[in-house]
This record gives structure tokens, C-alpha cells and sequence, in this order.
């Protein structure tokens, strides 16, 4: 399956494509007669990851004016839930059909709740007292995402969007969208806005470029650069509010600068370090507004920020954990004790509530009962007999699944990329930064970095390689050889061109990082024997408009021993992406491209035979498994369709059909990853 490295609504609409019927294959083989054993199925092993995730929120009211935190939770479908600031129950959970999630929620001063969605890129309604969420259409034609948005004085919701850059405009009165177009030429995306004084601000994703639009006029003006930044590329501004007369423009990943604008004057006039974002909320009485700052890696502290002197107040009320982002907050009455008046309220990513009363100094956090929801499984590994390793998409997490019954062991943790076994422990490939980290299943697992608790335990996993600064974003292949790991990464941003890393095996030392090993081009798979490692490559770059420079996907291979490359080669004029390369128990090598399994020379990467198995063709998912002996060989072609392939006499017979995104062998049985479902055949 070609999946552009993107950001994750491309994984997602892969995910839901595949959801269609499994059933056994045709009778009829293809090349190599009737097949001994035929398979037994399906059977289910259940929904091994829930997880909580929350990004878009903002604080308001119910119709009854009760205050609450309104929060959108991925899912399939995505829900808007009203959080109570006190207890943490949530008090109305509304669907979002056809929504994965949502950036973008805000309250209109008449009451209604808008929710900018990701999938089909939809705007969505929840008027006051309704229980039932209106969708208001896709704003933009070919517009797939709506990022953040925001509602002025007069009711007319402006938002973001991506893959075209635009921003668009909803009117309650006329119940009519309004295209006002690219913000910024060469900027494909809109992921963050506000409004001020009859003004919309735009912020852009791949590089810093602030526009301001006049949507009286449709006049657009870019805002100048902050001192020191003299190179807008991939300086991300991920978060914009705007409040009196100051605009707040957050700069990258958690943590990054927050820069402060003067409107009245049109000057930048501060730069808070290690600012956590993904919002920051309304001024109190006193002009102050709040938000999360990093002090210490591994945690972030409320902080009240006066945006006149620039004085910063710090409160102890200390969150933990990789990512400490809010998913909305503002002001609130906090039904307990030392809460007088109303009290900064909020949500984090995996559901916690925070709370903070700046009269009395008293603050909390609280477990909100937001519920999780399935999650699409993203990585899949064939582990010791019986048991198969599932990897998150989004909510991440990682689960120890037995596939006699499907029983699940999970912990929460990244969105997971790649899984590989190995002697040493469960190496694990983690999204963003491309990182990669060694889990000892013998030992206890803590993490850090995906525990909102104070720090406790011993780490495991352990991270051995962070590719931030190589501007990477997904560790994709995973290989072990000659005593060392070998990963690929895809890029990051708006970049071409993916990494190949090595690392000592027994110690996890980073050894080496090759950027742009095939020239523009990410690593997408490994496999590896005899001190060579084998890859295939993706011509995408790290957003979905990135423009390519490379027509055509690579096949390559690399000596461990001298460093050197040995050869690279394409076996297809048309492939833009190939994902799946393994080897066999005779040291064979075999991928599958455009639907097709082609055995190649591990030599010079020729390719020797292609197995033309018709019903795959097409740009679908493509997966490879070998049996316990590593001579028989499960290709999974055209997202749903799985031939056997006989290694020794190249022969190959229709197996069966089953939609899947993975496909591993484990102990006589092939396991599929259907959305968020595992799927069990037994083959062997």
C-alpha cells in the first residue's frame, strides 16, 4: 500500500478503506495447484488498545449555564463531550459521525458549540440544550482537514485548513461557507487561527508565516518576523490566540517559544522559553492570562503571564509526562474547598483535569471519567509462540496479545510506527521524532514519559535513538545483523529524504546516522541477514503536499561491515511507495510491488522472478510473513487479498481474503490488523 508519510489523517483514511467483508479466497489456484491445507476463519481476538485522547477543547457552558470544559475525543467516531470542572464526569458525550477527531472547538457567545474535524473535514454544530450535533458540511471542496477555529463577536466561524492552505468562513445567518483562499503562497496548510478587532490571523504549519486577513475585504498582509527569526522554514506556528490587543503565536512542538504581538503597535514585544501550548486561556480580572511552561525536561508548571511587564507567576501546580499540551482552558467555579471565585480549569491529552485558584493558591488534578475508545493498530509483530505485539495509531500504546484468546496486556505509550523481537528485548519504532526505544518484556514497564505522575520507576523501555534534530518523524524499518539494529525513518515537516541509523545491539549506542540515504526519498522497511540490511523507500516527504523530486520508489542494500551501500534499484516505472521487504530462510530476498511478489537477487537487487497475482493489483496495503521454517512465504496484496508463496519450488496459491492493514505469522496462524480488530486465520 502506498502511504505517503504524512500527517496521521492519511493513516486513518488507509485504515478505514480496508474496512470491508473478509471471506475465504477462490478455489482456484494460480501456478501451483491445489494446496494441502486450506485455512480456518476468521476468528476475532477483540479490540486490543483503548486509549483516552483529547486535543481540540475550550471552556463554556451548558444551555442551563453550568460552567464545563468541552473536549472532542478521537475515536471512530469522534465525540464532543461537556466535562464537569469539579467532579470530572462528563455530563454530555455527542457523536461526531464520520469524524476520527477534532483541533477545533469553540463556543459562540449564543451558546453553540463548533467543532472543526479530521477525515472528512467537516464542521459540525451543537446548539444550546440540542443532544444531537448538526454537520454543516465539508467548508472547502478537497479540503480534508479542518485545523483550529474560532468564532467572532458577530457568530461567523473561521477555520483552517489542509491540504490547500485556505481559511474559510461559516455564517450562521446565511448558513453559507466562504472560501478565502491560500493565506500564504507555498504553505499548505492553516494550522492555527484567531481573531481580533475584525481580523483573522493564520498561522501556517511547515514554515512561520503569520497572515492576517481582512474577511471584509478578503486583503491579506503577512505579519512581519519575529526578531532573530530569520529563517521562517519549519518553524511551525502551532498555536495562535488573540486577546485585547495582544496576539500569541507559539512556535513548534511542546516545547517552543511563545512570542508575544502587539496589535495597537505592530511590534513583537516578548518571547516566553519552553512555552507547552496547545493553548492558553483567557485574561483574568487582573489582565493576566495561563498557561503551561517547561522548567525541567519531563514536566511543565501553570504559569500567569502578564503580557504589559511581562511578569510571570509560578504556581507548583506541576504536570508530568512527555507532552503536557491543554486541551482548553479558561475560567470556571470550582464546586470544593479553597476554590473562591472562579479558578483556571482544563484538560490534558489522556483525560486529566487540572485545576488552579489564583486567589487561594489551591490547585489539583483529577481523573475525568472521558472514556477511551478503540485504536486503530498501526504495528504489528509476531513475538514468542502465541502471543503477537499491536502498536497504536494517535492514541498509541502498545498490547501483549495472546492469540488463543485474544488476551491483552496494555500500556499506554506513544503512537508506535514499527515493532521488531529480538534477543535483546522488543525494539519499538515511535512517532514523532522518529525515536526508537527497547523494551525488556521480562521486566516491569514504566515509562516516564507517557505517565502524568511525578517520575517513580526504572525506565523500560529504555530510548536509544531521538531523530529530532534529523528532522525526522517515523521510524518505519527495523532490522537486526551482525550484531547491530538497524533503523530507517521518514522525514519530518516540509523535507524530503529519510535516515538509516546503527546501533550497537547489546548496548543501544548509536553508532551512525546516514540522512537522506536514497537521495529524497524515506525508509519505509528493513529486513536483514549476514551483515546486510535490505530496504525499501517511499518518494513522499513529510507532509502530504510535500512535492517530490523522485518518480519512482527504490529498492536498496546495505553492508553493516563497511558502511557501504551495495546497490539500489526500482523494480517498478510506476511505484511511488514500497512497504514490505523480507528474507528468507536461504537468504532469498522478497517485496511486493504494485501488488506483485518479486523475488530479487540479493546481490545486485535484480529482480528474478515476478509472481503476478492479478487480484492485487493496485496501490493497496502490501505485507510479507514466512512460516516458522522461513520457507513458506504469506503475501498480503491489494489491502485484502493473501496468496501462499512456496519458496523452493516459487510456486504460488490463493490463500484467502481479509482486509488488513498488518499481517504477521505466529505459530500456525496468520494475524491481521483490521482497524482497530485483530483478526485471527489458521493457516498451518
Amino acid at each position: 500500500m502506498r502511504r505517503p508519510v504524512t500527517l496521521f489523517m492519511a493513516v486513518a483514511s488507509a485504515l478505514t478503506a480496508l474496512l470491508v467483508a473478509a471471506s475465504p479466497a477462490p478455489a482456484a489456484a494460480a501456478g501451483a495447484g491445489n494446496h494441502p491445507s486450506a485455512p480456518v476463519g476468521p476468528r476475532s481476538l477483540g479490540v486490543p488498545l483503548t486509549d483516552t485522547l483529547l486535543i481540540g477543547g475550550t471552556v463554556g457552558e451548558l444551555s442551563d449555564g453550568r460552567r464545563v470544559i468541552w473536549s472532542a475525543s478521537s475515536g471512530t467516531p469522534a465525540s464532543l463531550n461537556a466535562v464537569d470542572p469539579t467532579s470530572g464526569a462528563p455530563l454530555l458525550s455527542v457523536p461526531l459521525p464520520g469524524a476520527s477527531g477534532a483541533y477545533g472547538v469553540e463556543q459562540a457567545a449564543d451558546g453553540t458549540v463548533y467543532v472543526g474535524t479530521y477525515g472528512d473535514g467537516r464542521l459540525f454544530r451543537l446548539a444550546p440544550g440540542a443532544t444531537k450535533a448538526e454537520d454543516l458540511g465539508v467548508p472547502v471542496a478537497g479540503e480534508t482537514y479542518v485545523w483550529n477555529i474560532v468564532v467572532a463577536p458577530d457568530g461567523t466561524v473561521y477555520g483552517g485548513t489542509s491540504p490547500g492552505g485556505k481559511v474559510f468562513g461559516w455564517n450562521p445567518q446565511t448558513r453559507a461557507f466562504h472560501d478565502f483562499g491560500v493565506m500564504a503562497q507555498g504553505e499548505t496548510y492553516v494550522k492555527s487561527i484567531a481573531y481580533a478587532s475584525g481580523k483573522v490571523y493564520a498561522g501556517a504549519y511547515a514554515s512561520w508565516h503569520i497572515t492576517e486577513l481582512d474577511p471584509a475585504t478578503g486583503e491579506k498582509r503577512q505579519v512581519p518576523l519575529p526578531p532573530g527569526l530569520t529563517d521562517p522554514a519549519g518553524k511551525v506556528v502551532n498555536d495562535l490566540r488573540a486577546y485585547g490587543h495582544y496576539l500569541y503565536a507559539r512556535e513548534g512542538t511542546f516545547p517552543g517559544p511563545l512570542r508575544v504581538y502587539d496589535l495597537s503597535s505592530g511590534t513583537w514585544t516578548d518571547t516566553v522559553e519552553g512555552a507547552a501550548g496547545l493553548d492558553i486561556s483567557p485574561p483574568g480580572p487582573d489582565g493576566r492570562v495561563w498557561f503551561f511552561r517547561q522548567f525541567e525536561a519531563g514536566s511543565a508548571e501553570l504559569v500567569g503571564y502578564d503580557p504589559d511587564t511581562h511578569a510571570q507567576q509560578r504556581t507548583n501546580l506541576t504536570i508530568y509526562g512527555r507532552i503536557v499540551n491543554t486541551r482548553g482552558i479558561g475560567w470556571a467555579p470550582v464546586d470544593a474547598d479553597g476554590y473562591s471565585g472562579d479558578s483556571i480549569v482544563g484538560l490534558l491529552w489522556r483525560g486529566l483535569m487540572f485545576r488552579y485558584n489564583p486567589t487561594t493558591g489551591q490547585s489539583a488534578t483529577v481523573r475525568t471519567g472521558v472514556p477511551g475508545q478503540p485504536t486503530q493498530i498501526l504495528a504489528l509483530a509476531s513475538g514468542p509462540h502465541g502471543t503477537v505485539y499491536a502498536g497504536g495509531f494517535l492514541q498509541g500504546g502498545l498490547a501483549t496479545v495472546a492469540t488463543e484468546d485474544g488476551t491483552a496486556d496494555y500500556q499506554r505509550f506513544s503512537q508506535i510506527e514499527s515493532l521488531l523481537p529480538t534477543r535483546q528485548g522488543l525494539l519499538i519504532g515511535a512517532y514523532p521524532d522518529a525515536r526508537v526505544y527497547r523494551y525488556d518484556p521480562a521486566r516491569p514497564w514504566y515509562s516516564s514519559e507517557y505517565s502524568d505522575e511525578a517520575p517513580s520507576g526504572t525506565e523500560n523501555p529504555v530510548k536509544l535513538l531521538d531523530l529530532h534534530s534529523h528532522v525526522q518523524s517515523r521510524l518505519q524499518g527495523l532490522a537486526t545483523t551482525a550484531g547491530r539494529v538497524v533503523t530507517g525513518s521518514t522525514p519530518s515537516g516540509d523535507t524530503l529524504g529519510g535516515s538509516l541509523s546503527v546501533l550497537d545491539a547489546g548496548t543501544g549506542t548509536v553508532e551512525k546516522v546516514i540522512d537522506d540515504f536514497v537521495t529524497d526519498e524515506g525508509i519505509t522497511a528493513l529486513t536483514g541477514g549476514d551483515g546486510v540490511v535490505y530496504g525499501t523507500t517511499t518518494v513522499a516527504g513529510g507532509l502530504s503536499t510535500t512535492p517530490t523530486t523522485q518518480d519512482r520508489a527504490t529498492v536498496f542494500a546495505y553492508d553493516v561491515a563497511t558502511g557501504k551501500k551495495l546497490w539500489e534499484v526500482n523494480p517498478s516505472a510506476t511505484a511511488k511507495s514500497i512497504n514490505a521487504i523480507t528474507r528468507d530462510a536461504r537468504g532469498r530476498l522478497w517485496t511486493v510491488v504494485d501488488g506483485d511478489v518479486l523475488q530479487l537477487d540479493p546481490r545486485t537487487g535484480h529482480t528474478l522472478r515476478a509472481l503476478d497475482t492479478t487480484a492485487g493489483d493496485g496501490p493497496a496495503a502490501g505485507q510479507l510473513a514466512l512460516d516458522d521454517k522461513g520457507t513458506t512465504l504469506y503475501a498480503l496484496v491489494g489491502g485484502s487479498h493473501v496468496i501462499r508463496v512456496d519458496t523452493d519450488r516459487k510456486t504460488w496459491h490463493p490463500l484467502l481474503d481479509q482486509p488488513a492493514l498488518r499481517m504477521v505469522y505466529n505459530a500456525g496462524d496468520l494475524i491481521f490488523a483490521q482497524d482497530a480488530e485483530l483478526v485471527a486465520w489458521r493457516v498451518g
